[in-house]
């Protein structure tokens, strides 16, 4: 693969639609629209999408706007996540799009960094790594020090591995058209494991390359701050179903593999969280389909695991939940 990363200088460089959903974020909004007013891409239509803020966000993002021309705010019902970026999708006119949470912020060269990597290798999306910031520490999630260019089925096989290819919508940079009749689904949880995939099956090249960009702010109350959750596990489980089915049925041999493995994982998870048993065997119904996914694919704890939790659900609970409390990893509550 070449590795020029010298600056893509086209006559003019072409439109990035940025689309930055925001909701009740007054501590962060300011910061996170700077980043991106300050990128070394200049060419860029900044949306800002106020979701029904009930703080002083919506006035922080009209206020910017009047002193940057490259900024057009919406402000809409509040509706989630979902629904702000599908106005942005909507308002874009680019022929890149991109997107990035209002509790965020980016490397100043980050689209700059992006769009020369579409330039260089022809592709229709181009990924970034990105640092976590928590607590006033700030650590690099995954870096590789190479580019990595896949052809759509290889880009397919990564994203359902999610070690270095993830369905995150912010850490990426791709063409519009890829977005032409889709929208995020709206009212659900994980939206990104549910849709992303759907983008990504209409690439030819996807460019990987995994240096840190993106700032990923870990803060109280943002939207994935509870883990052990009934919720959040079993739509988790239901957007990672989503994805690994449309996988199978597409031909990705471990598209099934990758499901069982998670979704035994979300089982224990539930377990932890007091889910009832007719969730739990709803879930192991769902799995039925996939029963050939054996030792080879799984590993022998994981089929029996599956086994356990058919046959003698009860008393895996029981065992399960003590050897938590025995290694002091049971949840300190249940949500």
């Amino acid at each position: 693969l070449p590795h020029n990363m010298e600056s893509a200088t086209p006559i003019q460089q072409p439109l990035i639609s940025v689309v930055i959903p925001v909701y009740n974020v007054q501590n962060y909004v300011r910061k996170c629209i700077e980043s991106v007013i300050r990128q070394t891409y200049t060419r860029l239509e900044i949306l800002v999408v106020d979701d029904g803020s009930t703080d002083d966000s919506g006035r922080i993002c009209d206020e910017m706007a009047a002193a940057e021309t490259r900024i057009q705010v919406f402000h809409t019902p509040n509706g989630g996540l979902s629904a702000a970026r599908n106005v942005g999708i909507d308002h874009a006119t680019g022929e890149y799009i991109a997107f990035v949470d209002s509790d965020d912020w980016i490397e100043p060269d980050m689209y700059d960094f992006l769009y020369r990597q579409i330039v260089n290798y022809d592709a229709d999306i181009s990924v970034c790594s990105h640092y976590i910031d928590k607590g006033g520490k700030i650590c690099c999630k995954r870096q590789v020090n190479y580019p990595i260019l896949c052809n759509r089925d290889e880009a397919m096989e990564m994203l359902m591995t999610d070690k270095i290819l993830h369905n995150y919508a912010w850490d990426k940079l791709y063409r519009r058209s890829l977005f032409d009749g889709l929208h995020y689904p709206v009212g659900i949880l994980y939206e990104d494991i549910a849709f992303t995939y759907k983008v990504m099956y209409r690439t030819q090249r996807v460019l990987v390359y995994a240096l840190p960009k993106y700032h990923y702010t870990v803060r109280p109350g943002s939207i994935v701050s509870a883990r052990y959750t009934v919720n959040r596990n079993y739509s988790y489980f239901n957007a990672e179903y989503q994805l690994m089915t449309f996988m199978a049925e597409h031909g990705y041999r471990n598209g099934a593999r990758h499901l069982v493995r998670r979704g035994i994982h979300t089982l224990k998870r539930l377990i932890l969280s007091d889910a009832s048993d007719d969730m739990l065997r709803e879930i192991l119904q769902r799995l039925q389909p996939y029963h050939c996914i054996g030792i080879k694919q799984i590993g022998l704890a994981n089929v029996w695991r599956r086994w356990m939790m058919e046959h003698h659900l009860a008393v895996y609970k029981r065992l399960y939940v003590l050897s938590k409390k025995l290694l002091g990893k049971a949840p300190k509550n249940n949500g």
